[in-house]
């Protein structure tokens, strides 16, 4: 009986991958292409011998790639808009971002703070998200520079195609590097979370780029500069993605001659400043360099969840809606925790993967993967992405930021599988027209999406091309509050709806001078006691279990 209920969940996650997306489109389009062939499109070879003329200049391309990654989403905005915080990741890295802005790297426990908890922030010891400060920092300086948020998303976007560019030309011909950051800009830069929300994977992975790129050098020739490119990827992924991090860049900091001091000072030099900021950090929050916010959250309410051999810890929360998030956890960690289970939730888990990297057009030049395989100077890439991918099959929630470190693997070993795909029978005009697949995405998705036309599922917000956009009712009670005079106290009903995990309990680092303070409802006698403190607001109730949401004045 195991056995029928195995095949029937490996199924199950099949069909979730396939279903999602313009998935389906893309497989009638393969199909298409079986029975009558790819279309040869002679005209493409003009522009790809351009391209390879182009592509020469290695520096100008990949300044040009990063600047057109930027150019084609700023184009873009008038359709797909300037995205805003609407998932608790993204209000967590505000606020720490906010609290960086004011020259803290923590901030002290409201007295009333029970109204004030939220999924992926700590209030004790202090006040601040439970993140570690990578992503914060660029939002920070976002914010800092130009009073928008997501201007540190898209400027991460340019940089990453620009660096992926770079990174490749160490690996293959100038003319291949550039075709896989246009791929990857296609990929991630366009209709992709990573560029339509606040939360996305553009910086670890620009750090896992920096390791591969200076790899690649440095086992031709050890000098300082790329010595210190490696340890500056290597930092960036400490910041951001510390365990994903680690075990990818395991293999080639192992295989490198590290004993060489060109390599030895600058990683020695840049890694202590940066394990000893980080202790710093939390040790200013937690009291000590070695417990992290992660640890603290989930010894307070059990996220993030435990890996797969770690058995969750028992919470009992004050909020429903804490609870809630809580047991989506424990159903998250139940995916890991037994040989059978894993076995039986894989296919749900790496469709999350297969779907934001690859998809059904990407997925046939890997039929040439053995081709590649066969290359030594290749394996490290492999043992690169294996170990990557082992950690985050550790791990029972499954998001493409998670193995983000690896995305420059994942794009050179595409690479290198279409080249050889061009070398097969009929390949040449298969490699040509899979790319197109993904304009026609791109293209169908934007075009319905201006059309106010249903595009994509209704809950997909981890796709590379179809994210939609998060429920603006906060957003849009947020804008008539500021439009009231004086400052308000808002509390928020409890949400009736059980799958509904989003959050509405967000605040900036500032409470009391926030001239919007968000409050979890506690029933009149808890209400009236933080009433009491914040005698000056004006104070309002959120029903946020109606559409569109309602705000009353109390």
């Amino acid at each position: 009986m195991w056995i029928l209920e195995l095949v029937l969940f490996t199924l199950a996650g099949i069909w979730q991958g396939i279903r999602q997306d313009y998935n389906l489109l893309e497989i009638a389009l393969l199909a298409a292409m079986l029975v009558w062939g790819a279309p040869r499109l002679p005209f493409l070879a003009g522009a790809e011998r351009f391209l390879a003329v182009f592509a020469g200049r290695k520096v100008l391309a990949c300044l040009a790639v990063g600047g057109l990654a930027i150019a084609i989403r700023v184009v873009l905005v008038p359709v797909l808009g300037v995205p805003h915080a609407g998932i608790t990741d993204e209000f967590s890295h505000l606020l720490l971002a906010d609290t960086l802005l004011a020259g803290r790297v923590a901030n002290p426990t409201h007295p009333f703070w029970v109204h004030f908890e939220s999924i992926h922030i700590i209030q004790q010891p202090h006040y601040v998200s439970n993140y570690f400060p990578g992503q914060a920092l660029i939002l920070a300086a976002a914010i800092w520079t130009t009073g928008q948020p997501w201007i540190g998303i898209l400027t991460l976007s340019g940089l990453f195609c620009g660096v992926l560019c770079w990174c490749l030309q160490g690996w293959m011909p100038a003319r291949w590097a550039l075709f896989g950051s246009l791929l990857a800009l296609l990929r991630f830069s366009i209709g992709s979370y990573w560029i339509n929300a606040l939360h996305g994977g553009f910086l670890p992975a620009i750090g896992g780029a920096l390791v591969v790129g200076a790899y690649a050098r440095l086992r031709k020739r050890a000098t300082v500069a790329h010595g210190t490119v490696l340890a500056a990827g290597l930092a960036i992924l400490a910041l951001t993605r510390p365990m994903e991090g680690a075990l990818f860049s395991l293999p080639f900091v192992l295989t490198l001659p590290f004993w060489r001091w060109r390599i030895l000072v600058p990683l020695a030099v840049i890694l202590s400043l940066t394990i000893g900021s980080l202790g710093l950090y939390f040790r200013q929050i937690t009291g000590s360099p070695f417990v992290t916010t992660y640890s603290i959250s989930q010894k307070a309410y059990g996220w993030p969840m435990a890996l797969a051999w770690v058995k969750p810890r028992p919470i009992e929360h004050r909020h429903i809606e804490m609870e809630r998030y809580y047991r989506y956890e424990i159903d998250e960690n139940g995916k890991v925790d037994s040989p059978l289970h894993f076995l039986q939730y894989l296919t749900f888990r790496v469709q999350e993967y297969w779907r934001f990297y690859l998809g059904p057009a990407l997925s046939v030049p890997l039929v040439t993967l053995p081709y590649v395989w066969r290359r030594r100077r290749l394996r490290i890439v492999f043992l690169g992405f294996f170990a990557a991918f082992g950690a985050v099959m550790l791990e029972g929630a499954s998001s493409p930021h998670y193995i983000a470190p690896a995305t420059a693997v994942i794009v050179l070993l595409l690479v290198e599988c279409f080249r050889q795909l061009r070398l097969q029978p009929r390949g040449l005009a298969l490699a040509r027209t899979l790319p197109l697949i993904l304009v026609l995405v791109l293209t169908l998705r934007i075009t319905a999406e201006g059309l106010h036309l249903p595009y994509t599922q209704a809950l997909n917000y981890q796709s590379w091309c179809c994210k939609v956009g998060v429920d603006d009712s906060k957003q849009r009670i947020t804008r008539y509050l500021e439009s009231q005079p004086g400052k308000h106290l808002v509390f928020v009903r409890p949400k009736s709806d059980e799958m509904n995990l989003f959050q509405w309990i967000y605040n900036r680092a500032d409470i009391d001078s926030s001239r919007i303070v968000w409050a979890r409802d506690l029933g009149a006698d808890e209400n009236a006691r933080l009433e009491n403190y914040f005698h000056n607001r004006k104070v309002w109730m959120v029903d946020p279990n109606v559409q569109p949401a309602t705000i009353h004045a109390q």
